[in-house]
């Protein structure tokens, strides 16, 4: 199956090649990594190259092919068990990841991330093949996005991982919509659900149901509108185990942008699930791998029952941009930091500096239980 998606795609760029639209990038970002639990400091340097094409077929029909390509070389390919075996992991139906060359410390990916045709038919539009749904109203944690939920920690992927299904979307009126999905992952379990979106008394509100993975029901709701000058918005949903107790999980936040161009964001998270205990935290975080990384799972959006979030951005110049982010996961003694920094060298070519560090108090001290900090050089074509 690898071998068939590869050549179907390459066939296919080669064939449309003189009317297809292309961009992309191409990005270096050498890394540092500690891990407290287990003692382990590492280095890695990732070549990432993205390549998006597009190509109208009809009027009414779209095709697109998205996908990375990466050369990870350093210490975590040979101190992770296994590294190259989960850099190629596919989580959808089909396998579209392959590696493509490995070594003892370097690994050579690509991955079809989006994949999918889109059909018009009148106000219906239906969409088959690998494709980003994304539900989410608030920018950190999105107990709605139950399709495909992401890592707000892996800085280097903004496109965000895809899912292997089929969409219809009914336009019913200039700001309403209906919309069903339908997920198969690589275990063959199917998620399903449907939302409606509207919009009523100046807000963007949704309302969702469907099944998750074959194994629970899924309910929810969420908006996005403004208080005053500020953005407002919030998610909620309830998962219903088969004979199990309900799961309940929450976000609500607002963002305001100053005069000067100060943009600050604040967020909170509940997930009635999730531990609130600190040492719980500390062993979680200081002794995962995969940490920075990880698709996350619409289950566990955070570490803990109760996250709160806050960031401040402001561009320095028109060239120089930073920011700088903040978690806590009370009552625990756990925190996060995540300073960033970036720099527009050229038109399309960005200098940006970036650090994940997780902290926790033990025996009256702050101690780093995990950290990544890397520095990028990326240019967009």
């Amino acid at each position: 199956m690898k071998r068939l998606v590869f050549f179907a795609f390459v066939f296919f760029s080669i064939q449309v090649k003189a009317q297809v639209k292309a961009d992309g990038y191409i990005g270096m970002m050498p890394s540092v990594y500690y891990l407290d639990q287990q003692d382990l400091k590492m280095w890695e340097n990732v070549l990432h190259n993205r390549l998006n094409l597009s190509y109208d077929f009809s009027p009414s029909v779209l095709g697109v092919l998205q996908f990375r390509n990466r050369y990870i070389s350093g210490e975590t390919v040979n101190k992770i068990s296994g590294y190259p075996g989960l850099i190629e992991k596919d989580p959808g139906f089909l396998d579209m990841s392959f590696n493509l060359a490995s070594g003892t410390s370097s690994v050579m990916n690509i991955t079809v991330d989006r994949l999918w045709l889109d059909f018009y038919v009148g106000k219906l539009q239906i969409r088959a093949g690998r494709q980003r749904i994304n539900w989410g109203q608030a920018m950190v944690w999105n107990p709605n996005d139950i399709f495909n939920a992401y890592s707000y920690f892996d800085f280097d992927y903004p496109e965000r991982p895809g899912i292997d299904g089929v969409r219809l979307q009914l336009y019913t009126g200039v700001a309403s919509q209906v919309e069903g999905v339908v997920k198969i992952n690589r275990v063959r379990q199917k998620t399903w659900a449907a939302r409606y979106r509207f919009n009523a008394g100046s807000y963007d509100w949704q309302f969702l149901g469907g099944r998750l993975n074959d194994q629970e029901w899924v309910a929810g709701m969420g908006w996005s509108g403004q208080i005053g000058d500020a953005a407002f918005y919030g998610e909620n949903t309830l998962l219903f185990p088969n004979g199990d107790n309900a799961t309940y999980i929450a976000s609500a936040g607002m963002n305001y942008t100053f005069k000067n161009s100060l943009l600050l964001q604040i967020e909170g998270l509940y997930s009635s699930n999730l531990s609130d205990e600190g040492e719980n935290f500390i062993q979680f975080v200081g002794s995962r791998a995969s940490l920075f990384s990880d698709q996350s799972s619409v289950r566990e959006l955070s570490f803990s029952k109760y996250s709160v979030f806050a960031s401040a951005q402001y561009p320095f110049t028109p060239l120089f941009t930073g920011s700088f982010s903040v978690m806590a996961f009370p009552p625990s003694t756990a925190f996060y930091l995540g300073p960033t920094l970036e720099y527009s060298l050229k038109p399309n070519l960005y200098l940006s500096t970036f650090f994940n560090l997780f902290l926790a108090q033990q025996d009256n001290r702050t101690k780093i239980v995990a950290l990544q900090g890397a520095l990028r050089l990326k240019w967009f074509f």
